[in-house]
């Protein structure tokens, strides 16, 4: 196997396996008394929900990257536990606003915790120069992912 071929089944498995452990260490992180009874899928809609007050239902929808029907069905599992709640906008009483309770805010705060050292650990020894390296590379490989077919 050419050495460019064997660098690149390097790279594809480094990189299948990075978004796995993200996920996997993810979960256990957030896996505690604070997020008892949630999924790695409602501790994003919690932070999609956000810290900054009350949002819109298709503002968190379109931060989530999902329909407004599957938004309002996490909203809704998420105030049945109690993580959020729902109040009609003052200003236009059609318009749904979804904050986080004090137990989703806690959540929000775990979660914001795991990321910040995520990237502590990712940019941990390297010199300037590799993080800007690091910071170009993976911008590439995101844009790739949000290409509208990544299968071409």
């Amino acid at each position: 196997m050419s050495e460019a071929r064997e660098r690149r089944r390097h790279v594809n498995e480094l990189l299948v396996e990075t978004f796995n452990s993200i996920l996997r260490v993810e979960e256990n992180v957030v896996r505690n008394r604070l997020t008892e009874g949630l999924t790695i899928s409602e501790v994003h809609a919690i932070h999609a929900i956000g810290l900054q007050g009350a949002s819109p239902m298709n503002v968190i929808a379109a931060r989530l990257e999902v329909t407004l029907a599957t938004c309002t069905t996490s909203v809704g599992k998420l105030v049945d536990k109690g993580f959020a709640e729902r109040m009609r906008s003052k200003a236009d009483r059609r318009q749904v606003l979804v904050s986080l309770t004090k137990e989703g805010r806690q959540v929000y705060r775990v979660h914001e915790l795991f990321h910040k050292e995520m990237v502590d650990a990712a940019f941990a020894d390297l010199t300037e120069e590799e993080e800007d390296v690091l910071v170009r590379a993976l911008t590439k490989v995101k844009a790739f992912f949000e290409e509208p077919d990544p299968s071409r």
